[in-house]
């Protein structure tokens, strides 16, 4: 007779039959009761697991409603949780806080204007625009000539080129975004 080792586990004997009427497997699977007995187990073998898998529906008496509010309280883990701005303590917190480290003062719009002028004159300086004279034909014919002769294909893939060419391209589509826009 072999003698075991101690660190050898025991062969598991199943206790359980399947609950199924009538089978006489070992019940090796285990599947919640029901819906509302989420944590009490039945138990399966693997023919009759496969088919109480296949029926079990644990949304099929919940409306369209009960079931996304399901998943939506499964996206937080079911923890409780409050909106920022609906909190008493948190209104008119710019009001409180107004002048500490000026962090709601507001500010004006002078910084988007001076930043599209500043990529308006940059890509004028790219193309080689005089700013005083612009309009579209002038800076398409501009475009396509500076496009022919940086061009990656005719530059035979030149990294340089390509690069000018890219830029080309940005300075192009920043002034036609600019002339549409002041045209409006």
């Amino acid at each position: 007779m072999k003698k075991k080792s101690i660190f050898e586990k025991p062969k598991s004997s199943f206790k359980r039959k399947c609950y199924k009427d009538n089978c006489s497997k070992p019940g090796i699977y285990k599947a919640p009761k029901s819906k509302n007995e989420i944590s009490n187990y039945i138990w399966f073998c693997e023919e009759h697991i496969k088919t109480y898998n296949k029926e079990w529906n644990y949304c099929k008496d919940m409306t369209q409603k009960e079931i996304e509010k399901h998943i939506q309280l499964d996206t937080i883990g079911w923890r409780p949780t409050w909106s920022f701005s609906t909190t008493k303590k948190f209104r008119n917190f710019d009001k409180i806080f107004s002048n500490y480290f000026e962090f709601f003062k507001k500010k004006k719009n002078h910084s988007k204007l001076n930043k599209k002028k500043t990529l308006l004159k940059d890509a004028l300086k790219i193309l080689n625009i005089d700013s005083t004279n612009i309009n579209i034909e002038f800076v398409e014919n501009k475009y396509k000539k500076l496009a022919k002769k940086y061009h990656p294909d005719k530059n035979k893939g030149d990294k340089k080129y390509e690069e000018k060419f890219k830029k080309i391209n940005q300075a192009f589509e920043e002034i036609k975004k600019q002339l549409i826009t002041n045209v409006n």
